[in-house]
Parts: C-alpha cells; sequence; structure tokens
C-alpha cells in the first residue's frame, strides 16, 4: 500500500500554515472586514425598516384620531342640522298658530260685528213693526178687547224674533 512519508506530511503541514499565515494578513482582514461592512448594512437596513415601521404605526395613529375627529366633527354637524331643523320647525309651527289665532280673532270679530248689525237691523224692523202697528191703531179706531189682541200679537211675533235670533 501506500506509505506515508513523514517529510512530505511536515512539508504539507508547514505550506499549509504559511497559506493560512498569509491568508490571515492578506484575505482574512479585507474578508473579516468585507463581512463586518455587510453586517453593519444588514444591520442599519433592519434599523430603517424599524424606523418606518415605527413611523408608519404612528402615522396610522394619527390618521386614525383624525379619522374619528371627522366622525365626532360629522355626528356633531348632523345634531346641529337635525335641531336647527327642530328649531325651524317650531317656528313655523308657532308662526302658523299665531296666524290661525289671528284668522279665529278676525271671524269672531267679524261675527261679533254681524250680530251687532243684525240686533241694529232688528231693532230697526222692532221700531217699523211698532210704529206700523201704532199708525194702524191710529187709523182706525179699536175697542180695548181689539187691542189687547194686537199688541198679544205683537208680542208674540216679538218672542219668535227673538227664539229666531238666539
Amino acid at each position: 500500500m501506500h506509505q506515508l512519508d513523514l517529510g512530505q506530511i511536515i512539508s504539507q503541514v508547514v505550506g499549509f500554515g504559511i497559506v493560512l499565515l498569509i491568508l490571515r494578513q492578506f484575505a482574512w482582514g479585507p474578508i473579516l472586514a468585507l463581512l463586518d461592512e455587510r453586517r453593519d448594512k444588514i444591520k442599519g437596513e433592519f434599523d430603517e425598516i424599524e424606523n418606518q415601521r415605527q413611523s408608519v404605526t404612528a402615522d396610522r395613529a394619527q390618521l386614525d384620531e383624525r379619522l374619528s375627529g371627522i366622525e365626532q366633527e360629522a355626528r356633531e354637524k348632523i345634531q346641529a342640522g337635525v335641531a336647527e331643523g327642530e328649531k325651524v320647525g317650531n317656528e313655523i309651527k308657532t308662526k302658523a298658530r299665531q296666524e290661525a289665532q289671528g284668522i279665529l280673532q278676525r271671524a269672531e270679530e267679524q261675527v261679533q260685528r254681524d250680530r251687532e248689525k243684525a240686533q241694529v237691523a232688528l231693532r230697526n224692523e222692532t221700531v217699523s213693526m211698532v210704529l206700523a202697528a201704532t199708525e194702524k191703531l191710529l187709523q182706525e179706531k179699536l175697542d180695548p178687547e181689539a187691542h189687547k189682541g194686537r199688541v198679544e200679537s205683537f208680542i208674540d211675533s216679538l218672542d219668535k224674533v227673538q227664539g229666531a235670533k238666539s
């Protein structure tokens, strides 16, 4: 089989050690520096991502707060609109009641004037009737019985007119 040559093994170990020293001196430094730089860059990117995430979270909280404020303001405006509508409705009702009261009052006044006109007309008619009756009485001579009958019929006619008036 193969025999191991101790000189060859030692020379390979020494050569490997020299290569390691050369690599350490010239390659490990730049490679480790490159790895450290890459690690720092990745760490910086992760830190930036975390900062952006926090900024987005803060912005979202602000937007949620503003949205809540806008919703509250909208509710308040709706309530103010409803209150204003109720106020206008009440004003319209009050004005309508006042107008109705005015119409009713004018109608009552008109009825009172018509009643007074009817009373005046009734008085005038009564006076005319009394004058007519008196004129007839004066034109014809009546005995006391006929006179009493005419007065009673006149009083009955006045009662009928008073009954129609009520």
